[in-house]
């Protein structure tokens, strides 16, 4: 991997920008406050921020598999850069509302998943098969790093600098992350295709969900992979933030803590892949994360029982001490499971169809994340917060098991792509 300079002009560029989005991410809502001071209107932009791309997503796909991939990052790159840079003048000249702002966003998130469709697809063709899995897993690292420093900066560049300052950060990173895409060599061999029309979409589209369903292991690992996000993501979206601060009462900073230490577990989770565990195969990997995982996630649930946080004085330093270490737990075997499955991803689908497969892939798991808020946000009004915590690490036990035992053998180790 030292010598790939193509996956490392890929990775780095990626890094850089994902710092300027996570600056961003964290500083918009607080912007939205300021601007409006509604609470409505903050859910309306997070909204905005994921429906737009779910709607593109299919046609994304199509367009990332008969077009050039690193043409589309790069021009995606430059379109938001441009976008975000018109953003900051109108700060700037005082002519910025709460209309244009939320009209950007749509674009941004169209562009968001042209980007994404081509990015995810296009790494399988930088990197070698046997080096794939160490790839990701430095990838995986360095994402988790920029999802750190991203939004730790975020609130200090909005408190000194303003959102103009993170408008503009925030496209420079994007500047940045198309002049380090140019840098790859990459050609695409585009075989002449019929012209889009809605018949070509719906007929590919159709195609690769028929791909999915005959592909055993395929269909196993994507139906495991929603189930999970579709339990897991709202759980710490929603369960957790009103479990940590209003029920146990830890304040906001101790809470980012504690939430932030699962992503630095999943950082220093894949630098362990990278380095120490690169040679195993991925079933062995998935299978020690998955039981590890479920361990570390039910003793940090146990410790979240009232009357265990009674015992334990409440939201006291050893209570957090003890979170703080089950979630560094919880991350760092999450990523035994999360690059394996994503390198399965990537082996098992072919070329010509990866970009339409990651699309619906994103736009599947995706759009299980606001079902399952729904569902958290009613069960919460009406049942107690750990009863909620202990039932959903209870399925996720019985799942993981149900995979261990029946997943069939593609599903943990996949042939080389066709």
């Amino acid at each position: 991997m030292k010598n790939n300079k193509n996956f490392w002009m890929y990775a780095v560029g990626r890094f850089i920008s994902l710092i300027g989005s996570g600056i961003q991410m964290v500083a918009l809502p607080l912007y939205i406050l300021d601007l409006t001071g509604s609470g409505t209107l903050m859910g309306l932009f997070s909204m905005l921020t994921i429906v737009p791309s779910l709607i593109t997503s299919p046609f994304s796909g199509i367009l990332g598999d008969r077009k050039n991939r690193k043409y589309i990052m790069i021009l995606m790159d430059c379109g938001r850069g441009i976008l975000l840079c018109l953003l900051s003048l109108l700060v700037i000249f005082k002519h910025m509302n709460i209309t244009l702002l939320f009209t950007a966003q749509v674009f941004i998130s169209i562009m968001d998943s042209m980007f994404n469709s081509s990015s995810g697809a296009i790494m399988p063709e930088l990197v070698s098969s046997e080096n794939l899995i160490n790839a990701n897993s430095i990838k995986g690292g360095m994402d988790g790093a920029s999802m750190v420093v991203g939004p730790l900066l975020g609130g200090v560049i909005y408190s000194f600098g303003g959102i103009k300052t993170v408008f503009l950060i925030n496209a420079v990173s994007f500047f940045v992350c198309a002049i380090f895409s140019s840098l790859i060599k990459y050609k695409k061999n585009i075989s002449q295709k019929e012209k889009m029309s809605a018949k070509v979409f719906v007929n590919e589209t159709s195609e690769t969900f028929t791909f999915i369903k005959n592909n055993k292991g395929l269909m196993q690992l994507l139906t495991f992979s929603m189930i999970v996000n579709f339990l897991m993501v709202p759980m710490l979206q929603i369960i957790f933030p009103f479990a940590l601060k209003k029920s146990i009462g830890f304040s906001a900073d101790k809470y980012g803590y504690i939430i932030g230490f699962f992503t630095i577990g999943i950082v220093f989770g894949n630098v362990a892949l990278a380095i120490y565990f690169k040679k195993l195969s991925n079933k062995s990997l998935m299978k020690t994360g998955f039981i590890s995982q479920t361990i570390a996630s039910i003793i940090g649930c146990t410790f979240l029982c009232p009357k265990l946080v009674s015992t334990l004085g409440g939201a006291t330093t050893k209570l957090f001490t003890i979170l703080i270490i089950s979630m560094f737990l919880v991350g760092f075997f999450n990523a035994f499971i999360n690059t394996p499955i994503s390198t399965n991803f990537q082996k098992m689908v072919p070329e010509h169809m990866r970009s339409r497969f990651f699309s619906l892939q994103g736009m599947l798991i995706q759009a299980a994340v606001p079902i399952g808020s729904l569902i958290y946000g009613l069960l919460l009004d009406r049942v107690p917060y750990f009863n909620i915590i202990l039932t959903v690490n209870l399925l996720l036990a019985v799942l993981v098991a149900y995979f261990i035992v029946t997943a069939c053998d593609e599903a943990y180790q996949p042939a080389e792509a066709v």
